[in-house]
């Protein structure tokens, strides 16, 4: 049987857990940050697939990424919340990053730009998120967090978005429409263990939106879907693999300074 996290259920203390929200904040704030506003990593893999009106989804290529993350509680008790990350799109078969990718549906070869990303966003005490920085190539971002849910030993926590960006604008790697949807999960003695400076969280993400400007699709109907999984780390020396030394070789000085 399932049921909300209580209120107050003793996640750790900060100008975020007092007043109306405090537990959806308090807790949000843990499992996708640090505590005390302190700078959380995040690893992610997994597929991007493509889809026209006529056939079945197929992958395109896979991704992978280090993304940082800060939450810092303000003084009216919300949040504001910073994340800069980096990370390539890899071969479907061998996972290494892709120097050229072939449009299965162009015949084109195009450069992938990778991933590069940087938001500031404000959560509310009752947990709406809404976009800061200024652009305005942004038409529209809404959406929130779901008040945490139990179940057995593991607490469920998601964030729901949709976005428009100006259609055809050259600057966005996405164009049109997006949704999202993130699913965080971690133990409750975790997120309640107000002494812990690292609580570890899984992470689940599906996206649903047009074609990026980079695949230079034109006005062919069609949706490109991201579907990925993750975890909170350390630290980056705790990355296997190829990501890790991708970035540091693309973006020198990302893993130790961020930006945000």
């Amino acid at each position: 049987m399932t049921a909300t996290f209580a209120a107050g259920a003793g996640v750790g203390r900060s100008s975020a857990t007092e007043g109306p929200g405090a537990s959806l904040l308090a807790t949000y704030q843990r499992l996708r940050g640090a505590p005390k506003g302190g700078l959380a990593l995040w690893w992610y893999t997994g597929n991007v697939w493509g889809k026209t009106p006529d056939d079945v989804a197929r992958v395109y290529f896979k991704v992978s990424g280090l993304t940082y993350q800060r939450l810092t509680p303000r003084v009216d008790g919300t949040l504001t919340q910073a994340m800069a990350g980096r990370g390539f799109y890899a071969d479907s078969v061998t996972g290494q990053p892709l120097q050229r990718w072939v449009n299965p549906l162009t015949g084109e070869t195009l450069d992938p730009p990778h991933v590069k990303s940087h938001q500031v966003q404000q959560v509310s005490l009752d947990g709406q998120v809404t976009r800061t920085e200024a652009s305005d190539s942004v038409l529209l971002f809404e959406g929130g967090l779901s008040a945490p849910v139990t179940e057995g030993d593991s607490l469920w926590l998601t964030e729901n978005y949709v976005a428009r960006t100006r259609p055809g604008d050259a600057r966005n790697a996405t164009q049109g429409t997006t949704s999202s949807l993130t699913t965080f999960t971690a133990r409750i003695a975790d997120a309640m263990d107000a002494r812990a400076d690292f609580v570890p969280c899984y992470m689940n993400y599906q996206s649903l939106g047009s074609w990026p400007a980079w695949m230079r699709m034109g006005d062919r109907p069609g949706v490109l879907s991201w579907q990925t999984y993750g975890h909170k780390v350390r630290a980056a020396d705790a990355v296997a693999g190829p990501l890790r030394p991708w970035i540091e070789a693309r973006h020198p000085g990302f893993l130790s300074n961020p930006g945000i």
